[in-house]
This record gives C-alpha cells, sequence and structure tokens, in this order.
C-alpha cells in the first residue's frame, strides 16, 4: 500500500532522482538536510524529477513533484550508495547461479555418441544425458545400465599392441570419454564364448540336477575384425570379478572393442549411467535395453 502511496505522488523504488530544490519549514532553501537538527529537517520540502526518462506509463505531466523527504519516503539512497548495494547483489546472484551451476556439472553431464558400437540403442549423433553414479547403495551401476567412462590403461594398452597400433594407424583414445553396457558386476563369474559375454548366475539349480546352470547371456555378436586381437578376447573361460571391476560391453559388438578385448572396468573410470537420449528430439526418450538375456543351460562353460 505504501508502495502504491509512493507510486501515485510520483516516487518509485529503484529510480534515480534529481532534487531541483530543498526548503525548509522556515522556508529557506538548503543544499541538504545533512548535519542539520532533526526538529529542522522535519517539515522539509523537497521538488523531485527522475534523472533519466522513464517508461511511458509511469512518466507524468508534472514534474517535478513535491515531497516530505522525512514523513513522505521511509529511505533515501545516495546514488553511490545504490550502486554499491546493487553490485553486491548482483555478485551474490551471479555467485549462486554458478554455484548451482558447478553442483549440477558435478553430478551431471551430457554426452555425445560418436560411433556404432551401441546400435541399436544409441545412434551416431545421439546426445545423452548422463548422471553421477556413486559406488554405494542403490546409486551404483547395475546390470543393463550404460556407463560413460574415461578410457583405462588396459584400452589403450590393447588397442597399442595390435598391428595398427604398433604402425601408429590405430585411433587414439586419449581425451576420448565411451559409452558401454553393464554385463557383470563386482563379485560376478564372467566370461566370453564364441565372441560374447556370458555371466554365470549359479552352478546349479535345485531340482534340475547338478548339471543345469543359470547363465546370463550378452547376444552382442562377433567383431568386425577378430583376428586384430588376441583369440582369448573371443574365447575364455569365466573367472570372477574384483571389487569395483565391471564388464562392459557394446551393444553392437561387431563396432565395439570392449571389455572383451582389455579386460574388466574398474569403477574408478567410470563417470555415471546414461538413462536418456535428449537429441535429436526424434529420439528423444529413455535408452532402450541391450539384448541381455537369463537361461537355464546344460552346456559346460
Amino acid at each position: 500500500d505504501q508502495r502504491q502511496l509512493l507510486a501515485d505522488q510520483g516516487v518509485y523504488a529503484g529510480v534515480e532522482y534529481t532534487i531541483c530544490s530543498l526548503t525548509l519549514a522556515n522556508s529557506s532553501n538548503v543544499e541538504s538536510l545533512e548535519g542539520l537538527p532533526l526538529e529542522e529537517r522535519i517539515g522539509a520540502k523537497a521538488l523531485i524529477k527522475p534523472a533519466y526518462p522513464l517508461r511511458k506509463h509511469l512518466e507524468r505531466d508534472d514534474w517535478p513533484v513535491e515531497v516530505l523527504p522525512l514523513e513522505d519516503v521511509p529511505l533515501w539512497l545516495s546514488k553511490e550508495t545504490y550502486e554499491a548495494g546493487t553490485a553486491v547483489g548482483t555478485l551474490f546472484f551471479s555467485g549462486s547461479i554458478l554455484a548451482v551451476a558447478a553442483v549440477i556439472a558435478f553430478f551431471v553431464r551430457f554426452a555425445y555418441v560418436p560411433s556404432e558400437s551401441m546400435y541399436p540403442a544409441l545412434l551416431p549423433g545421439d546426445v545423452v544425458l548422463v548422471s553421477r553414479s556413486v559406488p554405494i547403495g542403490p546409486l551404483k551401476p547395475k546390470v543393463g545400465d550404460v556407463v560413460f567412462f574415461d578410457p583405462p590403461p588396459a584400452l589403450e594398452q590393447a588397442v597399442a599392441n595390435t598391428e595398427m597400433g604398433r604402425k601408429g594407424e590405430a585411433a587414439q583414445s586419449k581425451g576420448k570419454q565411451f559409452l558401454k553396457r553393464v554385463v557383470a558386476v563386482p563379485g560376478e563369474k564372467v566370461g566370453v564364448r564364441r565372441s560374447e559375454p556370458y555371466v554365470l548366475i549359479d552352478d546349479a539349480t535345485k531340482g534340475e540336477g547338478d548339471s543345469m546352470k543359470t547363465v546370463r547371456f550378452d547376444i552382442v555378436g562377433p567383431y568386425a575384425r577378430p583376428d586384430v586381437f588376441p583369440d582369448d578376447s573371443w574365447e575364455r573361460a569365466a573367472s570372477a570379478l574384483k571389487r569395483g571391476q565391471y564388464f562392459v560391453s557394446g551393444d553392437n559388438g561387431y563396432r565395439s572393442v570392449d571389455s572383451r578385448v582389455w579386460g574388466p572396468l574398474s569403477d574408478k573410470y567410470i563417470f555415471g549411467t546414461a538413462k536418456w537420449v535428449v537429441l535429436p528430439m526424434n529420439h528423444f526418450g529413455p535408452i532402450k535395453g541391450g539384448n541381455i538375456v537369463e537361461a537355464k543351460t546344460s552346456q559346460q562353460y
């Protein structure tokens, strides 16, 4: 209500005014009320007008307007004080925005899909939203999650040991980050048969004989050039993952160099998990699941 009363008088909050004249109750003109006793300042009148043009709906035809500085206006600030306060407020607001942005950047990241290694779930050119993983509780990567990670030294070494790597013709992984699907988590026994990862869920199913096993398969298909990497990349017995180790593979095994080649991925290289495709808009939505299935089998693994 007071703000509206002041506006009706032509006094707008946050507007810089020029004091045209300042008259005391005894009709004497003064330059300032500063330093005067309170009894002399009471009843003083000021003629004021904005120091710059205002918006059309705020302009008046009767500038300058008369106000009682002590009685009508609850607070006067000098230009210097107002600008200092504005600067402090702006700095505080900017700092708050930067702090929020830093927190978001710590927990969230956007990642670009550069290749076909995760086809058909992800296509080259897709942009995915990645949220940071924490290696404890429900925030740890789970089987089926797509993780975003820095290349471990084992990946770089595996590529360097190929014929193309020795000739310096292989693509460099330094400075790049990758997206792969989690096939097995710490403590699980994982191996590779005919280029496809498998996980031994249990050794025997009660009531069905000792020969039956529950096995998780990741149906990814063979690599385009299996001869480039050692034979045990595509055929090896199951072994248990250690604490903090994950077995990851691309959905499109034909185009993916993954844990089949360079072994388990340590959680220290994992930034987080990708859940959503955000661009392009015709791909927007949750990332599709991979070809991970569980089955009972009597085959030896």
